[in-house]
């Protein structure tokens, strides 16, 4: 379903009684609206019909077990829109709802819950205490279920967090770096290939902190970004003047404002599963700007490029990478 309406996993709540009760309202109000989907709705009673006396767990338990069927079900309707799939995945709910947690603490330390997207890949991410995280492609987010607002991410990902003034909500990077927040909109940046770590915030109001790069806490306000570099633990901070740049990735765009060639061509990287090589050290760090279509070719998002700026290009085949001369 389209980010913004009721989800499959809000309908299992609501049949099944184990949501609260803003998402009840959120269903009764769907069903009274011009959008609501009956024969959907209707399909997943006859799926908990089916599955709905299984054993008891956790409210934590059964949300996990009924995201990852669900999950299920929405990869195989991108292949096959036919409702006639999903009939495959009734018979393994009762299972996944009985034992798919208990996968989860086998395979995982210390019980942690751990989600991972590969190429061109995004997910939306309903937490516990009712944030909502999107990751974008090439990302790992990890969160213990006990602690559900303190996440750690490696890659880049989208936070709209729930407001809890008594549990603050921190997302810790790889290298460390930890964004405080208790009731906001931000955007996290930190895949391990990449030179930097980044957050840009939207809305409210978040405290970055590093032990490793710098002593007092850094405090931003909304269109603020906070850029660390690695290598030599420099910080920038600056205003950006379009902050919703940044999240362009969560519509399927690539979108660049002023960006060096050696950055645009890392996101290329996560989302097109290509190498970009540079011979042409001084074209490396010129910057663009400009927005593409996640599934545009390589080849065409050069070209653009090429004709603002003198640059060759060609694909080298046996090493899949595109060098830049």
């Amino acid at each position: 379903m389209k980010q913004g309406q009721i989800t499959e996993a809000d309908i299992w709540g609501y049949i099944s009684k184990s949501s609260d009760k803003a998402t009840n309202k959120r269903v009764e109000e769907w069903m009274n609206s011009d959008d609501f989907n009956e024969d959907l709705f209707n399909k997943i009673q006859n799926i908990y019909n089916v599955t709905g006396n299984t054993p008891k767990h956790s409210d934590l338990e059964i949300n996990t077990a009924k995201q990852k069927f669900f999950n299920a079900i929405e990869n195989e309707k991108r292949r096959n829109d036919s409702w006639k799939k999903i009939i495959k995945y009734a018979a393994m709910v009762a299972i996944l709802v009985s034992t798919a947690v208990y996968t989860y603490q086998i395979l995982l330390p210390n019980n942690i819950i751990s989600i991972e997207t590969t190429y061109s890949d995004h997910e939306q991410i309903h937490l516990p205490d009712g944030s909502v995280v999107w990751l974008n492609s090439s990302s790992k987010l990890s969160y213990n279920p006990k602690s559900p607002r303190t996440l750690f991410i490696d890659g880049e990902a989208f936070f709209e967090v729930a407001k809890d003034k008594e549990h603050p909500f921190t997302v810790e990077t790889p290298d460390h770096v930890i964004v405080k927040a208790l009731g906001t909109s931000f955007n996290v940046k930190s895949y391990a290939e990449n030179t930097f770590t980044e957050t840009v915030l939207l809305t409210g109001k978040v405290e970055v902190s590093s032990k490793e790069y710098f002593k007092n806490n850094i405090i931003m306000l909304p269109n603020d970004k906070v850029k660390i570099f690695k290598n030599d633990g420099r910080v920038v901070t600056s205003k950006s003047n379009n902050a919703v740049s940044s999240i362009a990735w969560r519509d399927g765009k690539i979108q660049f404002n002023n960006k060096p060639f050696l950055e645009i061509a890392n996101d290329l990287k996560i989302q097109h599963n290509v190498n970009i090589r540079f011979e042409n050290k001084q074209i490396s760090n010129s910057k663009f700007t400009g927005s593409f279509d996640q599934d545009l070719s390589i080849n065409d998002i050069l070209e653009v490029l090429k004709a603002s700026k003198d640059f060759k290009y060609e694909y080298n085949t046996k090493a899949n990478e595109w060098i830049i001369k």
